[in-house]
């Protein structure tokens, strides 16, 4: 029986091609099943194939936002478009910190904790005074049962944006505060009160002065605050934006209104 199972092995093993000694089979009459040459043309082709396709890929001609394009308009409603937005499902609350006591955080206890430290060192700004409209934006959001929320945003570069929504103001940070020191968006923040902190807005689209103001004050919030490796992409554009040869031909290009220049 063993010796049986033995010899019907032995048949299976000698069913396959031979090896030669190059590691390639052949055939019984020791002729290669595959040509060499086929093989070494094959093992230069493919990484070169490769290598074509990253190239073409990486080739491909793509517009360069404007610092003022990656912070686009909104509208009478909201501040800076995000497009669509992913909220995490849990809706746990809790108050805000120190200046921001009667401002709700929503999210899991994550979610809150980037929240809490983000407007933290955001009240530490503010007690400065060197930011007064964005003082006043403040006082709005809390006179309007204001929200915080953090979102996966549809427009990557965007770190954070304001609406009116169901009566009330809901300021948004991107999610990737999640994954740094929630400090890094005070400046973010600083950057929506100054806009919440216009009579014209909610109401009417932010203006290109209104742009200004608040990227000035977000790039002051920048300089005051000491970064553990890069600044956030926020204070790049905003220093790119003010170093321009012309902020508000910028601005005006990427949506924001001008009266000036309409009048």
């Amino acid at each position: 029986m063993a010796g049986d199972r033995g010899r019907r092995a032995g048949r299976r093993l000698s069913a396959l091609p031979p090896l030669r000694d190059d590691g390639l089979p052949t055939l019984p009459t020791g002729e290669p099943i595959l040509q060499r040459w086929f093989v070494i043309a094959a093992l230069v082709i493919v990484p070169i194939g490769i290598a074509v396709t990253v190239w073409a890929f990486l080739a491909i001609p793509r517009d360069e936002l404007t610092p003022a394009e990656r912070r686009p308009p909104g509208g009478p409603e909201v501040t800076i478009e995000r497009g669509d937005a992913q909220f995490g499902a849990s809706t746990e609350t809790e108050a805000g910190p120190s200046c921001t006591s009667t401002i709700t955080l929503i999210g899991d206890s994550g979610t809150r904790a980037t929240s809490r430290r983000a407007l933290e060192a955001t009240c530490e700004l503010l007690r400065s005074g060197r930011y007064p409209t964005a003082n006043e934006g403040l006082r709005a959001w809390l006179r309007n049962d204001g929200l915080l929320r953090i979102a996966v945003f549809e427009l990557s570069g965007v770190e954070g944006s304001a609406r009116r929504e169901d009566g009330r103001l809901v300021v948004e940070l991107n999610a990737k505060f999640q994954f740094e020191d929630a400090s890094r968006a005070a400046p973010e923040v600083v950057h929506q009160l100054t806009l919440l902190g216009r009579d014209t807005w909610p109401g009417e689209p932010l203006t290109v002065a209104a742009a200004l103001e608040a990227a000035e004050a977000q790039a002051d919030a920048c300089a005051q605050m000491t970064f553990d490796g890069p600044a956030p992409r926020g204070c790049r554009d905003v220093e790119d934006l003010l170093a321009s040869d012309d902020p508000r031909a910028q601005l005006t290009e990427a949506g924001y209104l001008d009266p000036e220049v309409e009048g």
